[in-house]
Parts: structure tokens; sequence; C-alpha cells
């Protein structure tokens, strides 16, 4: 199941809010044959990079599916942030040390016990997440609490990307729908653009300089004629090296 961004607060209606990870998207399943398996929502099979953290789902019934985000924690200037490159290198470069630091934040389940539950109202599906999951120091369940703006925004100032609203009511279906809305994080900052290149599938890049940093964004074809200018990037956060997420240069004004 995946949501749809959202520039406007929904109107009407009761939602729940979520704090949105900065991960990678798993499927955690364990089968009929009591074999624990991690899947990319692609269908990839990640079982062999997940390392021990598969360990302790062993006690879970058979039959039992799991939806949550793989996710690191490091600290950075004496205070937690999330290490989205510490999960990149674990999950797709099979790194052991990277391995060694995944964590499981799940915030779904599609099926408990060999039981169906995707047809279930979010809530209820929810009150069977708290029960079945092993939680332990690697495995938590997301934090839900009553969706207000200040909420939101509260969850943004802690370092999240942004956070994500679910309908109660909502069953669990494959693909986008407006039942899960995803409010990003709109962070700025104001940088020098050094240089801007265009890769093979015709996406602009821009290097700008940042605080004395280096910053990678994504830019505009126009964006070459403010070489040299102060620029405008927006973010969604800061990751554990520094580095800006999900960085673009914004239009001129």
């Amino acid at each position: 199941m995946l949501g749809v961004s959202a520039r406007r607060w929904p109107a009407g209606g009761r939602w729940v809010l979520q704090p949105k990870w900065d991960g990678f998207r798993v499927l955690i399943d364990i089968g009929a044959d009591t074999e624990v398996r991690g899947w990319s929502p692609h269908g990839t099979n990640l079982t062999a990079r997940l390392g021990p953290l598969l360990a302790a789902f062993a006690s879970v019934a058979p039959g039992t599916t799991f939806d949550g985000e793989l996710v690191a924690v490091t600290e950075r200037d004496g205070q937690p942030v999330q290490d989205f490159a510490a999960v990149t290198r674990a999950v797709l470069s099979g790194h052991p040390a990277m391995a060694e630091r995944l964590r499981f934040v799940a915030f779904d389940v599609l099926a408990v016990g060999g039981q169906d539950v995707r047809p279930w109202a979010w809530e209820e599906r929810d009150a069977r997440l708290r029960e079945a999951l092993p939680v332990c120091g690697r495995i938590r369940v997301i934090a839900s609490q009553p969706a207000t703006p200040t909420a939101h925004q509260a969850i943004i100032a802690l370092g999240f990307e942004g956070t994500v609203l679910k309908r109660p009511g909502s069953a669990y279906r494959p693909g986008r729908g407006r039942a899960w809305l995803k409010r990003k994080a709109r962070l700025t900052a104001s940088a020098e653009l050094c240089s801007v290149r265009q890769d093979r599938d015709g996406q602009w890049h821009a290097l700008c300089e940042l605080d004395g940093q280096r910053v990678h964004a994504l830019a505009g074809a126009r964006t070459a004629e403010r070489i040299g200018q102060v620029v405008e990037l927006v973010y969604s956060r800061v990751d554990a090296d520094g580095s800006l997420r999900e960085a673009r240069v914004a239009p001129a004004p």
C-alpha cells in the first residue's frame, strides 16, 4: 500500500498522524515453514542482507507479515539522527557492519497467524500489529497520534523527513490511494551555485557550496544561468553525514 503526497492539510474527517522515517521499505514475512524472510516492495529477496535482525522474529506465529521501514540511527552533534547512508550500504551493498545497525520500525500488518487482515480497518490492524510484533531493541512499532498541524511540526522538529496521515477506517489496499497522505518537510538553506550538469536521463544536477561543504541537489534546465549566484536549496532533513536529503534548487523568484 502506497500513499500520495499532499500539499494541503486534509479538510474534514478523522486522521491519525505517524512520523515518516527515512529508510528502506520492507515486508517481514514469517512463512508457513517458519522461515523469516525480508522482501522489498518490488519483490526482491533481502533476507541474506538483513543480518541478525530477522532472528528477533523467530517466535512470531507462521503466516504473519509485517510492513515497515528499515532504519539506522546514530548520533550527530550530541543528538540522535537517522542515517540513511548506512541503510543504503546494508541493503544495496550487503555491508555486514551496516547490517548490524539496522532496525525495523513496523507500521502495519497484512496477515497474522495465517489470517489475512488486509480488509480490516486500520484501527483493527494496528491493534493486531501491537499484539503480534516482537518489540525489542531492534524492533519498534511506529508512534501514532491524532493528526494536527501542530503535531506535524513537532515531528519535523525532531528530525523526521515528514509525516503520514492515515484514515483509521481504511483497509490495506495495494497501490497508491488517498487513505495515506504524505506530508514532507520543507526546509531551506542559501548556498552558492558552483556548477550544473545533465545526466543521461536528462535530469539536471547542481553542485553547490554551503558553509564550506559541497552539496549535490536536483536542478532545472535554466539553473545553469545562475552559476555563481546564491540560490535557495529546499530539502527534507539533514542526514547523519551532514548531507541534505532530497535537496533541490528552488526556481528563481
